[in-house]
C-alpha cells in the first residue's frame, strides 16, 4: 500500500501506520493491515457503493481476506472502531458517507414507521441508526404512501393515485414493479402482500412475559 494519507468525509487515514484520524471528535484509532486496505478501498471511492466482490478484487492480494464473502466482517470490525455511521450500508453494497450530501433527517419534515424514518425535504431513508437507503423518486414517494398508512395495506390504485404526477410510474401496473425494486433495498419480508394490496410490516412486538413456576 501507499505511504500516503487518505482523507475523505473527516477520517484521515495514513496507509503505512494504521492511523485513522476522526476529524469530527479530535481522536485516533489504529486498525490491523487488513483493515486498512478495506477502507482504503472505500475511501478511495468517495462515497460511491461498492459490493463485496468489488472491494475485494481492489485490495492488495497479500490483505485480501480467503473469500469475498468475509469482507463484511472486516467492515463490521471497522465500524467498531471508527463509527458505524461512518460506513454506510444499501443494496448495493458499503460506502463512505457523502459530507457534502444534505444529512438525513436534517429537517423537520420526517415520516416513521419501524425502524424506517424518511426525510421528505432530502428525500432521504434511515432503517435503524445508521443504514441509509438511496431510493429513486418513485420508489421514495411510494414507500412514504406505505409509511404513512401505518401498516394498512393499500392496493396499487390507490397508491398510484396518491403519488405526485411527476412521480407516477406510466401506468397502475407498473407500481407492482416499484413495490419489487423497494423490497430489493429494504428486504422481502419489510413489505407484506395481501388481499388489500401491500402494507409495511409492523414493528416487532415484545413477547408477553408468561409467570414461571418455581416449584416453592
Amino acid at each position: 500500500m501507499l505511504d500516503v494519507p487518505l482523507c475523505y468525509a473527516g477520517v484521515e487515514l495514513q496507509t503505512s501506520t494504521g492511523l485513522v484520524r476522526l476529524h469530527a471528535e479530535s481522536s485516533a484509532v489504529i486498525l490491523s493491515g487488513q483493515q486498512v486496505a478495506v477502507l482504503a478501498v472505500l475511501i478511495t471511492a468517495r462515497g460511491t457503493p461498492l459490493g463485496r466482490e468489488a472491494i475485494w478484487a481492489a485490495m492488495p492480494r497479500g490483505y485480501r481476506p480467503p473469500t469475498a464473502a468475509q469482507i463484511g466482517v472486516v467492515i463490521a470490525n471497522i465500524r467498531k472502531k471508527i463509527g458505524g455511521a461512518r460506513i454506510l450500508t444499501g443494496a448495493d453494497g458499503w460506502w463512505m458517507r457523502d459530507p457534502v450530501a444534505p444529512q438525513p433527517l436534517a429537517g423537520t419534515d420526517v415520516l416513521s414507521f419501524g425502524s424506517l424514518r424518511l426525510d421528505v425535504e432530502h428525500r432521504y431513508v434511515l432503517d435503524g441508526p445508521a443504514r441509509l437507503i438511496r431510493l429513486g423518486p418513485q420508489g421514495f414517494a411510494v414507500l412514504r404512501v406505505l409509511v404513512e398508512a401505518r401498516g394498512a395495506p393499500r392496493g396499487r390504485r390507490w397508491i398510484w393515485s396518491s403519488l405526485p404526477p411527476h412521480d407516477r410510474p406510466a401506468t397502475i401496473a407498473a407500481v407492482g414493479a416499484v413495490i419489487h425494486q423497494l423490497r430489493d433495498h429494504l428486504g422481502r419480508d419489510r413489505i407484506v402482500t395481501g388481499a388489500g394490496g401491500w402494507r409495511l410490516a409492523g414493528p416487532a412486538k415484545p413477547r408477553p412475559r408468561t409467570a414461571e413456576w418455581t416449584g416453592a
